[in-house]
């Protein structure tokens, strides 16, 4: 039996209802919409709350996550976490972190998201000496996704979760699709592989959840 995607009021009606925008969601989003940041590139409300459900489920504490942006994702991650939790945020761009900053700090859970400035893969040898991590959220230098992954099997505990965004689809792709044959795009590449490997690897137990452009969750086991 074909199954099509689901209407778009449907969408609608589950992100409503499980996932509404609160003051300070809106808020952090229309700011960076009139900073004239990236339009679109946040997760979307209902991705925000899947985090969620995921980092309750695994008890996270500690999560590192590549691309703060506008520190949207961010807020949505350290609401899952306790008290004394953290999110630690790379971001390549020093004007997008000191704006997330700015207003991360207006928010409640924002004490919780540590934001630094780097690019991702120089990035890990720092934060490997304070492994483990709970979780990881990868959504910078798609072309670098199974870097990450070799990277993620040393830093995760027994337990942790792995998410990365946009693991079937991207506008920047400029027309090409994850499936094209011919595409020598080497970030549809990346994704390819690390999609292929984190499907067959025992040590995670993992599937991509076919919302927004993508998202693939799993479970390292190791």
């Amino acid at each position: 039996m074909s199954v099509q995607p689901f209407p778009t009021e449907l969408v609608e009606y589950v992100r409503e209802l499980f996932a509404p925008e609160d003051a300070e969601l809106r808020a952090l989003r229309q700011a960076a919409s009139e900073a004239g940041m990236p339009v679109g590139w946040e997760i979307s409300p209902d991705v925000g709350r899947l985090f969620q459900v995921l980092c309750r489920a695994v008890g996270a504490r500690r999560v590192v996550e590549f691309g703060t942006l506008a520190g949207y994702s961010g807020l949505w991650l350290a609401r899952a976490l306790p008290e004394d939790g953290q999110v630690i945020s790379v971001e390549l761009s020093a004007e997008y972190a000191a704006f997330a900053r700015e207003q991360l700090a207006k928010t409640a859970a924002g004490t919780r998201v540590e934001v630094r400035v780097g690019a991702a893969l120089e990035a890990l040898p720092e934060l490997e000496l304070e492994a483990p991590f709970d979780a990881i959220f990868l959504d910078a230098d798609k072309a670098h996704y199974p870097e990450f992954l070799d990277w993620s099997v040393r830093v995760l505990r027994p337990g942790g979760l792995l998410l990365a965004d946009n693991v079937l689809r991207s506008d920047s792709w400029k027309g090409q699709t994850l499936l094209d044959p011919a595409s020598d795009d080497p970030r549809i590449l990346a994704i390819r592989e690390f999609n292929r490997r984190l499907a067959t690897d025992p040590c995670f137990t993992a599937l991509i959840i076919p919302i927004r452009a993508g998202i693939a969750a799993a479970i390292f086991h190791p």
